[in-house]
C-alpha cells in the first residue's frame, strides 16, 4: 500500500413486493393514482441478502420530470433478520399539500419491536404524520438514515447534473438514494443505482484526490461513483464506506464478503490535513479513558492529502445492527444548539437503555468532553445501539475530536454553563448520574491527567504530523479546561486532591 497507515484497537421475495393494501389497511387509500408520466420506472434485479434471494425494485430517474416517489416501504435488517417494519407514504390527499404518513406494518405490531419508544410508540393511531421539519417530515428513525452534509451535497449535486432541481427532490427520492447503505439496520425500497452496495474499487489516494476535487466544486464525473461509496454517512467532513481485508489490512471501497466494514474521513475543504492525525489522538486518548471506542487507522496520503478511519460498529461480521442518535430517540433538532443538555443526555440513557450503568457511561462522555474541548457534541454525535436480544445501550463513541464550537459553547451545556464548566457542576451532573462523590472525582481526575498530557500521547502517536502551533493551541484550551475541572473550592470538598 503507497499510503503509510496507522492502527489503533480496542476491544422467498420481500414484503415490498406483496400488495399493500393487505398489510397495511389504511395507508393505500392515501396513495393517488400515478400520472402516465411518472419519472419512475421499475426495473427488477436479483440479489443476495443473508443467504436468501431478494428481488429488489429498482428507481430509474428520469430527467427533468417533476413528479415525486410516492411510497417507500422500510425493511428492518437488524441481526440477520429482515421484514418490513412500516410504509411511507407521500400524499396531497389530506391537505392539498404534500404530507409524509407512516404506519407500522403488521409485523412490527406483532413482534413488538419499538425502535424509538419515546417518539414513535409501537402503540398510537395507526398513521401518523405531522413529523418535525427539521427531520424532512420523517419518523425519527428514518430521519437518522439520512446523510447530512457531505452525504447530502453529493446527493444534491448529483441531482443538478441530472437537470433535477434539488427543492423539488422529496425526502422519499432521498431515501431510494440511500436503499440498503443506511447506517443502522434500516433499509428502503424502491431503490436507485445509487442506493445499491458498491462493486467498484477505488484507491484510497484516489478516493482523496476525488473528493478534493468535488469540495472545490468540480469533479462532477466522480459524483456517482462517490454517492455509491459515501452518500450514506453524516457529518460535515467527506466520509467513504470501505472494506477493510483482516489478513492483510488493505481496504477498498468494494462491498467484499468476509472484510471488515469501515468508515473512512477525509479534511473538509478548508481543513488542514492534521485534522485527521488530531482525530486519531482523540480516539487514543478516549482508549486511555475506558471509553469504548472502535479499532482506527491514520493514513499519511500523497501529495499532503491525509485520512481517518474507524471500524463500523453498526455492522459485525456482515450482520447490520440497529442503531440510534440521541436526535431521533428524543426528536431534537440537532442543528440548533442548547436544544439539549447532558441531563437530558442521561435521562434519554436511562429511558432508552433502562440501566443505570448507561448513565455512568454517558457522564464519562460528559467528562471526555469538556476536559478535552469537544464542543461539537450535538445530539447526532451520541447513539445508541441495540443487541441481539433487543437491549439498548449507548454506542461507542465517534465524532470526538477538538472543536471549538458555536461562538466557543459547547453545543450541550452542564447544569446551566456551556462556556466554563467547573467541577461542582460535573459534580452536580454525576448526581443525575446517579453517581457517588467518590466514583465521579475518580472520572474526572483519571481524565483530566490524560488531558494533560494531550501534547505528548500526540507527539508519540503521530510524530510530526500535527504542526507544534496546533498543539500547543489544543492544549492551551485543554490545560484551561482541567484547571477548571480539577479547581475544589465549590466542590464540597469531595474531590480526592481538595
Amino acid at each position: 500500500m503507497p499510503a503509510s497507515a496507522q492502527t489503533r484497537s480496542s476491544t422467498s421475495k420481500p414484503d415490498a413486493m406483496s400488495d399493500s393494501r393487505t398489510s397495511f389497511g389504511w395507508l393505500w387509500l392515501l396513495v393517488e393514482p400515478r400520472s402516465s408520466k411518472a419519472c419512475f420506472c421499475q426495473s427488477w434485479t436479483a440479489s443476495k441478502t443473508f443467504g436468501a434471494t431478494k428481488t429488489a425494485p429498482i428507481v430509474s430517474v428520469q430527467r427533468g420530470s417533476p413528479a415525486m416517489l410516492e411510497q417507500v416501504n422500510v425493511f428492518y435488517e437488524g441481526w440477520g433478520e429482515r421484514w418490513q417494519w412500516g410504509t411511507l407514504v407521500s400524499t396531497t390527499a389530506l391537505t392539498g399539500r404534500p404530507l409524509i404518513v407512516f404506519e407500522y406494518s403488521n409485523e412490527a405490531r406483532q413482534r413488538g419491536l419499538e425502535l424509538s419508544s419515546y417518539t414513535l410508540p409501537l402503540e398510537g393511531d395507526r398513521l401518523r404524520r405531522d413529523f418535525p421539519d427539521h427531520q424532512l417530515y420523517l419518523p425519527g428513525p428514518v430521519y437518522d438514515s439520512l446523510p447530512d452534509g457531505w452525504g447530502m451535497l453529493l446527493m444534491d449535486r448529483l441531482f443538478r447534473r441530472r437537470g433535477r432541481t434539488t427543492a423539488r427532490i422529496g425526502p422519499l427520492e432521498r431515501l431510494a438514494y440511500i436503499g440498503s447503505s443506511a447506517m443502522g439496520a434500516m433499509s428502503f425500497e424502491p431503490v436507485a443505482p445509487e442506493g445499491q452496495e458498491s462493486d467498484v474499487h477505488i484507491p484510497l489516494e484516489q478516493l482523496a484526490a476525488d473528493v478534493k476535487q468535488v469540495l472545490h466544486g468540480n469533479g462532477g464525473e466522480f459524483l456517482q461513483a462517490l454517492l455509491l461509496v459515501g452518500g450514506s454517512p453524516q457529518g460535515a467532513r467527506p466520509k467513504a464506506l470501505v472494506y477493510r481485508d483482516p489478513e492483510t489490512g488493505g481496504f477498498t471501497t468494494a462491498a467484499t464478503p468476509g472484510f471488515e466494514a469501515w468508515l473512512i474521513k477525509f479534511p473538509a475543504k478548508e481543513e488542514h490535513a492534521e485534522v485527521c492525525a488530531i482525530e486519531m489522538v482523540y480516539a487514543e486518548c478516549l482508549r486511555m479513558c475506558g471509553i469504548e471506542t472502535p479499532d482506527t487507522q491514520y493514513f499519511n496520503l500523497p501529495d499532503g492529502l491525509a485520512a481517518f478511519a474507524s471500524k463500523r460498529f453498526d455492522r459485525r461480521e456482515g450482520l447490520r445492527i440497529p442503531m440510534q442518535s440521541l436526535a431521533a430517540f428524543t426528536g431534537a433538532n440537532y442543528q440548533s444548539p442548547g436544544v439539549l443538555d447532558y441531563v437530558n443526555f442521561l435521562r434519554a440513557t436511562q429511558m432508552c437503555t433502562n440501566d443505570v450503568r448507561e448513565m455512568a457511561r454517558a457522564f464519562e462522555r460528559a467528562v471526555f468532553n469538556v476536559a478535552f474541548n469537544n464542543r461539537d457534541d450535538h445530539p447526532k454525535n451520541f447513539a445508541y445501539i441495540m443487541s441481539q436480544d433487543g437491549q439498548w445501550r449507548l454506542s461507542p463513541a465517534y465524532d470526538v475530536t477538538f472543536c471549538e464550537g458555536p461562538s466557543g459553547y459547547h453545543q450541550m451545556d452542564v447544569m446551566g454553563e456551556a462556556l466554563e464548566i467547573s467541577r461542582a457542576q460535573m459534580l452536580r451532573l454525576a448526581e443525575e448520574a446517579e453517581m457517588s462523590p467518590d466514583a465521579a472525582t475518580g472520572v474526572i481526575d483519571g481524565m483530566c491527567d490524560v488531558a494533560s498530557r494531550f501534547t505528548a500521547i500526540a507527539e508519540n502517536l503521530c510524530p510530526q504530523v500535527i504542526t507544534l502551533d496546533t498543539l500547543r493551541m489544543i492544549q492551551s484550551r485543554i490545560d484551561q479546561n482541567v484547571a477548571r475541572l480539577h479547581h475544589s473550592q465549590a466542590d464540597g470538598g469531595h474531590g480526592r486532591f481538595s
